[in-house]
C-alpha cells in the first residue's frame, strides 16, 4: 500500500500523466493493428491472395508504429516517470500491450504464407468465422483502455475492468476451441500444410487475446498494489 501522505493514486503528477497519455495512445495504436487483421481475413475468405498479402503488410506497417511509441513511452518512463512502487509495473504493462500488436503482425503473416484454396477456406471457417475471434479481440482491448483510464483516479473501476478482461479471453478461448475443432474434424479432407497454416492461424489469434489478458493482470498488480 502506498504512504497514507500520498494517497491512492495521488502521486500522480504532470510526468506520470503524460506517460498514461502515451500508453493509451500505444494501446490505441495496438486496437488498430488488431482490427486490421479483419481486412486479412476477409481477403482469405474472398481467395484474393494479392489482397491478402497486401492487408498483412498494412498489419505489419502498423504494429511499426506500435513500436515506435512503445519505445518512446519506455524513455519517458525509465527517465523517472512513475513512483519507483509500479514503474516495473507500468513498463510489463507497456511491453504487454507491444505483444498485441506482436502476436496480430504474425497471425496475418501466418495467413499469407500460403494460398488456401477458396472452397476449403469457406468450409472450414463456414461455422466458426475467425473474425469473431478478432470481435472478441477488439472488445477486451476497448475494455482495457478504459481499465487504464480508471487507473489515473478510479483504481476500483480498474480492478473490475481487469476482470472483465479475462471473461473476455475466456469467451474468445471457447470461440477458438470451437475453430480449431472443425479444422481437426476436417484434417482429412486437408494437406499438411493447410492444416498447420489455419491451425497455427487461429492460435496466433488466440494469443492476441492471451496478450490483452496478461495487459489487464498487470492492471490488477497495481491495484492491489494501491490498496484497493
Amino acid at each position: 500500500m502506498w504512504p497514507k501522505s500520498l494517497g491512492k493514486f495521488s502521486f500522480f503528477g504532470k510526468k506520470e500523466k503524460l506517460a498514461i497519455e502515451m500508453i493509451l495512445k500505444e494501446a490505441n495504436a495496438a486496437t488498430d493493428t488488431v482490427k486490421s487483421l479483419e481486412n486479412v481475413v476477409v481477403a482469405a475468405s474472398q481467395g484474393n491472395w494479392q489482397d491478402v498479402n497486401a492487408a498483412s503488410e498494412g498489419v505489419s506497417r502498423l504494429e511499426e508504429r506500435v513500436d515506435l511509441i512503445h519505445r518512446e513511452a519506455m524513455v519517458l518512463v525509465s527517465e523517472g516517470a512513475f513512483f519507483a512502487g509500479i514503474r516495473e509495473d507500468i513498463l510489463n504493462l507497456m511491453e504487454q500491450i507491444d505483444n498485441v500488436a506482436d502476436y496480430s503482425k504474425d497471425a496475418s503473416r501466418i495467413l499469407a504464407q500460403f494460398p488456401i484454396p477458396n472452397e476449403v477456406y469457406r468450409t472450414i471457417f463456414s461455422q466458426d468465422d475467425p473474425i469473431m475471434l478478432i470481435k472478441k479481440a477488439e472488445e477486451a482491448m476497448s475494455i482495457l483502455i478504459d481499465g487504464i483510464k480508471s487507473l489515473l483516479s478510479e483504481p476500483k473501476q480498474a480492478l473490475k475492468l481487469a476482470i472483465q478482461v479475462e471473461r473476455e479471453e475466456e469467451e474468445g478461448d471457447e470461440i477458438k476451441a470451437h475453430i480449431i475443432r472443425n479444422i481437426f474434424f476436417r484434417k482429412t479432407e486437408l494437406d499438411v500444410l493447410t492444416l498447420l497454416e489455419l491451425k497455427d492461424f487461429i492460435l496466433w489469434l488466440d494469443n492476441v487475446l492471451d496478450g490483452i489478458e496478461d495487459a489487464s493482470d498487470v492492471i490488477i498488480i497495481i491495484t492491489a498494489k494501491s490498496g484497493v
